[in-house]
């Protein structure tokens, strides 16, 4: 869904800023230094699970835990409770915007084909990105959304492309995935069986050894590409 459906957008200061406040409404005193280097050192933790742990999915509670661990800090329940909705609403309020071509891409496509998202979420919450997706009103083209919050599991983890080829009731081999990433969203439709498409915007140059099917630069040029594979 980031950098595919919706542009990605960086809430990094928001969610520091707001855990700034509840520290200092709770009379705990550390500098806004202090709280930004613990969150980002929390961020290298999310990355260490994943990488030691499976693709395993750390909950917005385990990052707020180990943040405030790193900072011999503690928050009343309240407190607590308001932060971690916030952390998780934060793109609600301030909604990334939708890639360009998006819209127009998706209406067509979902009149031929059963159409599903595979998404990590981190911060934000399955339920928030439904309600960004709904907002751009591009949600009804979907048949199938699969979070990893919901999931327990990142990509590139089978359960989340399993689940998703599950609901939409279809076989690997005639399901397209599209996606920026190649060690996520390349890798993990690859060993699903899928068919996969690079969706790389800034045509980098590929990092790795692992080759999708197919690669676009823009968003529309899905329409195409299926109908030449047809």
């Amino acid at each position: 869904m980031w950098n595919t459906l919706v542009k990605d957008k960086d809430y990094t200061d928001q969610r520091i800023k707001c855990l700034t406040d509840s520290l200092f409404r709770s009379n705990v005193k550390r500098t806004y230094g202090e709280i930004k280097q613990a969150y980002m050192t929390t961020q290298e933790y999310v990355r260490r699970v994943w990488r030691d742990e499976n693709y395993r999915f750390v909950p917005v509670e385990e990052r707020l835990d180990y943040t405030l661990k790193r900072l011999s800090a503690k928050l009343p329940k309240d407190r607590r409770l308001r932060v971690l909705k916030e952390f998780r609403e934060l793109a609600v309020m301030d909604p990334p915007q939708l890639v360009e071509g998006v819209r127009e891409t998706l209406d067509p496509l979902s009149s031929k084909y059963k159409l599903g998202v595979i998404c990590d979420t981190g911060f934000t919450s399955g339920e928030c990105m439904r309600e960004i997706l709904a907002r751009h009103g591009v949600l009804i083209f979907f048949s199938t959304t699969v979070f990893s919050d919901e999931n327990g599991y990142c990509k590139p983890h089978k359960t989340m492309f399993e689940k998703a080829l599950t609901e939409l009731s279809e076989e690997p081999s005639q399901t397209v995935h599209v996606g920026d990433l190649i060690h996520t969203d390349v890798a993990g439709a690859k060993a699903a069986g899928m068919k996969t498409v690079w969706f790389n915007t800034s045509r980098r140059i590929n990092p790795g050894l692992l080759r999708p099917d197919y690669e676009i630069g823009a968003f529309p040029e899905v329409i195409v590409l299926l109908e030449r594979m047809s």
